[in-house]
Parts: C-alpha cells; structure tokens; sequence
C-alpha cells in the first residue's frame, strides 16, 4: 500500500472467503500497489473523514447537514445502484456544490466481481456513469472527475486491483474504522472509539447508508448515527490539533487527473 509521505509499506494482501481457496495475493511488483493508498503523512495535522454505501436520501442529506455545520470536507464512496435511486442523484449534486468528493464504492457491493478483471471494470463503469449522469441531471453540467474507488469490504485481489489501475482509479483503504454500523451503538462510542486511535494522516470511515439497502425514502432509518458522529467528532479533533481535510490534500496527490467520463459496458 502508499504511504503518500514517500515511504513506501511493502506488503502482500490476500483475501480468504470461507470455502473457497485463497484466489491470488497482491504483491508490490509489477507497479501494482503504486495507486493503493492507506494513509496520509503523519507529519501534517490533517485527517480524512470518508463514508461508504450511500447514498441514502434523509441519512445522506443528515450527514452533509452537519458536515455544512462543522466546515469539514468529506468524501462519499457511493454505490452506483443507491445513486440511481429516487432522488438520491441530487444529494450528489449537493455534495459537489458543498465542496465534497465523491469516490466509487462499486455498482451493487457485490463481491464476487471482485474475482474478475473484466467484471470489476464493468462494476466500475457502470458506478462511475452512475455518478457523471445524475449530476449532469442535477445540474452539474462539468462533472468533476471520480478519481477514488474502495473496494466493498475493503477486499483488494489482483484482478480488482488491475481494473482499478486500467480505470485510472486510485484505491483507497483506511486507517480507521470502528463499527459504526453496528446495533447497540451510540454517537458517543462511535465518536470516542476514533479518537482513542485518531493520528495524523488517518483515513476515518463511517457510513451513511447500508449497503444498496434504502428502507425509507422519507427519513433517515438505515444509518442514523454518523451525522450526529461528526457534530461531535469535528471539535473534539480541532481540540487535539487535528483538522479533516480533503482526502486528496491528506493523500498527498494534489488536483485532479483530467479524465474522461466513463460510459457504462461490461
């Protein structure tokens, strides 16, 4: 994985599913891992809150309600699946408008594409459309670039890591994630779980949807901590020294690539 200080983490990932045998490991050759980043350089005070699977109307739009309160950048991996749903393609809009990112979180967060090159890159593909049509539908008439892809799951394997790599996509890990999602939790645990681990450069994901899950489209039912989450995290990161920043800017990999808007084909 990258470590966008200049130092660089050699490691080999592999990916055991239960009844299935180990189907490939990623090794750093082959400029493979070059595009795979984890963390930002502990050397500047500047975290990256992301969140994955939306997005998902009311939870969304709670999310970017306290984000626009706290004046902290986030960026969204969304799936292709939630953004063509009801008028989900206009919280995309809101984010643009808002200055947030937007990266991929594939098509359905299906798995099993992952085992493929060519089923990855149609995932992609299909996401990445997914993204450019509903905000040129909303208003965006020069859609900004989608240049980061998460992996469902987090899972990298050789092939996905290839389509990744041929889509001109960076991947993007994390340092940081503590569960929010599960039942039982409160914004305080959630909140107090990151800072217990928070350090610069760390890559921070929560979740505004559940999976391609959308139970209501009236108020927000599938992920309602997170919004309530960044009231409380955002000060108490300022009080440690810590300020979230752009994921591009704590990455390290400036403005973005000029890249062309996909079309969907698998």
């Amino acid at each position: 994985m990258h470590v966008p200080s200049g130092s660089r983490l050699l490691v080999a990932l592999a990916v055991l599913t239960a009844g299935c045998r180990v189907p490939g490991v990623l090794l750093p050759e082959d400029d493979l891992l070059r595009d795979v980043y984890l963390r930002g350089s502990p050397a500047v005070a500047t975290i990256a809150l992301t969140f994955d699977d939306g997005p998902n109307g009311a939870c969304t739009a709670a999310v970017l309600d306290a984000l626009r309160a706290e004046a902290a950048p986030a960026t969204f991996f969304v799936l292709g699946e939630n953004v063509r749903r009801g008028a989900n393609g206009a919280l995309l809009a809101r984010m643009v408008r808002e200055g947030h990112a937007i990266g991929v979180h594939s098509d359905t967060h299906a798995v099993r594409p992952l085992f493929d090159q060519r089923y990855t890159a149609g995932e992609l593909a299909d996401a990445r459309a997914a993204v450019h049509d509903a905000l040129v539908a909303n208003g965006i008439d020069e859609p900004p670039p989608v240049r980061f892809f998460r992996p469902p799951f987090g899972f990298l394997l050789g092939p996905s890591a290839r389509a990744a790599a041929a889509a001109d996509l960076a991947v993007v890990e994390w340092t940081i994630s503590v569960r929010d999602w599960e039942r039982g939790r409160t914004a305080a645990d959630v909140t107090q779980a990151i800072l217990d681990r928070a350090r610069p450069g760390d890559v921070i994901v929560l979740h505004d949807g559940d999976r391609t899950h959308q139970r209501s489209l009236a108020r927000c039912v599938d992920r309602a901590l997170p919004a309530e989450v960044v009231h409380l995290l955002v000060p108490a990161l300022a009080a440690r020294g810590l300020r979230p920043a752009p994921l591009s800017d704590v990455l390290g990999l400036g403005h973005a690539r000029d890249l062309t808007a996909p079309t969907s084909a698998h």
